[in-house]
């Protein structure tokens, strides 16, 4: 009785702490935020795991001062999870959406004075906390760090300093027991590690510096386009998606002259948001328009048609020469064919193709979503083109051959037992006996008399 006297205790005053809040009854909740408003000035204020109703997130927010929204993510995978926005001064848009609630806070001054009471404060976890400035000495250290994925099998696209080509690059980091070379953008990461040289520094307890805490990110699902993004994101196999070399990538490409297949890749396909259910603003160029434009990335596998920024995309995509195709050797795109299948790191399950070169034919195998290699093909006729090249299409033409000559047989066949016997009948047999004019004239004919013999 008492712990159900405690339970029911904290839920009243999460509920009481809910109403002590004015909120919008104008604003739809069926709708999540626009990611817009965060090049807008908006920020996340802090999330909270697992709640259990929307209440508690409201609540949360009436805590915080600086709270404009409450929203509450509808993941696939788990329980509800809060997430606290202050709009600041540009204001927050929001866009409709089936995986999110929203809650927008009216009178927020007065109701953060009065929801600061010591006692009932909800444990909010900071999304960004400050970090203690470090000494150059440590930032040296952390940035010649290897970068470490962790043994967590998440896929967030982080940035780690690589000392040895003294440039900020992408990676996939797990989720869990990162290093201090981990950054959230490349920004950050030029900040703190720009300058830096020397030698790779491999971690152990002694030579290392312990990592800030990592804030672990919402795995939401991705929020739905409005009507100005809206387009088609059809999910095909990528060869190299954001997953293994990352998007960013593809933002460093500033060139005067271009291949015609390289920028079919990089600004003439569809845009693709991924298997994963993160929300990452990203941009890609509208081949049709003639334009760079926003979307929604999921934050793996994707295409190269993916930038962090519109100035990438232009510089990639426009006022550059397109050259004729180069063409490739078959022989290198059939190396693929003899590596081993990859299921890749994430934990989705898609069925795929890959080829076995000692059965000389195509099996399946479950595909993570993201990673693998090259030898993985969406149908068993993509394989085996791929793969078999004309043996493939030598086997057809003879099944197919087989096939109709089969079919010749069993109709040739079919006719002959279907076809009526005619049985002989005795007015048929009455041909076989001579005419009586015939038999007359065989009489008459005469026949010599053998000589006897004279005694």
């Amino acid at each position: 009785m008492f712990f159900q006297g405690l339970f029911v205790l904290s839920l009243m005053l999460q509920t009481g702490l809910a109403q002590n809040c004015d909120w919008d009854p104008s604003t739809d909740p069926n709708q999540g935020l626009h990611p817009d408003s965060l090049g807008a000035g908006a920020r996340y204020l802090g999330q909270m795991q697992e709640v259990s109703n929307p209440e508690i997130c409201r609540g949360a927010c009436c805590q915080e001062a600086d709270c404009d929204l409450a929203v509450v993510g509808q993941p696939a995978d788990g329980g509800l999870q809060c997430m606290l926005v202050s709009c600041g001064s540009g204001g927050c848009t929001l866009q409709h959406s089936s995986q999110f609630q929203v809650f927008r806070r009216t009178g927020r001054s007065e109701a953060g004075q009065e929801a600061a009471t010591p006692g009932k404060k909800l444990h909010v976890v900071p999304l960004l906390e400050a970090e203690e400035p470090r000494s150059n000495e440590t930032n040296s250290d952390l940035c010649r760090l290897e970068k470490k994925t962790g043994p967590c099998r998440a896929a967030f696209p982080r940035f780690f300093y690589n000392v040895t080509s003294q440039t900020c690059s992408s990676f996939i980091f797990g989720g869990c027991e990162p290093n201090g070379n981990n950054f959230a953008s490349q920004e950050d990461c030029e900040a703190a590690c720009s300058g830096v040289t020397g030698s790779v520094l491999i971690e152990s307890p002694t030579t290392s510096a312990p990592p800030p805490p990592a804030p672990k990110a919402p795995r939401m699902a991705p929020a739905e386009s409005g009507p100005a993004e809206s387009g088609p994101a059809e999910s095909g196999p990528a060869e190299s998606g954001p997953a293994e070399s990352g998007p960013a990538e593809s933002a460093l490409l500033q060139k005067a002259d271009i291949q015609a297949d390289e920028y079919a890749e990089l600004c003439e396909a569809e845009y693709q948001t991924g298997p994963c259910r993160a929300a990452m603003k990203r941009w890609f160029y509208n081949k049709e328009k003639g334009s760079c434009q926003t979307f929604i990335y999921g934050g793996c596998k994707g295409n190269k048609n993916n930038y962090r920024s519109e100035e990438s995309c232009k510089s990639t995509c426009t006022g550059v020469k397109v050259l004729p195709s180069s063409k490739k050797n078959p022989e290198d795109d059939k190396s693929r064919c003899s590596l081993s299948p990859e299921s890749g790191m994430c934990r989705a399950a898609f069925p795929k193709f890959y080829y076995d070169p000692s059965s000389a034919s195509c099996q399946t195998f479950v595909y993570g979503g993201c990673g693998g290699n090259g030898n993985k093909f969406d149908s068993l006729e993509e394989c085996m083109t791929a793969c078999s090249g004309d043996a493939f299409f030598l086997f057809v033409t003879l099944a197919v051959i087989s096939a109709l000559l089969l079919a010749t047989v069993i109709i040739i066949t079919l006719r002959r037992h279907r076809r009526p016997r005619r049985y002989s009948s005795v007015s048929d047999k009455r041909g076989l006996i001579p005419d009586s004019d015939e038999m007359s004239s065989q009489d008459s004919l005469s026949i010599p008399e053998s000589p006897t013999p004279k005694a």
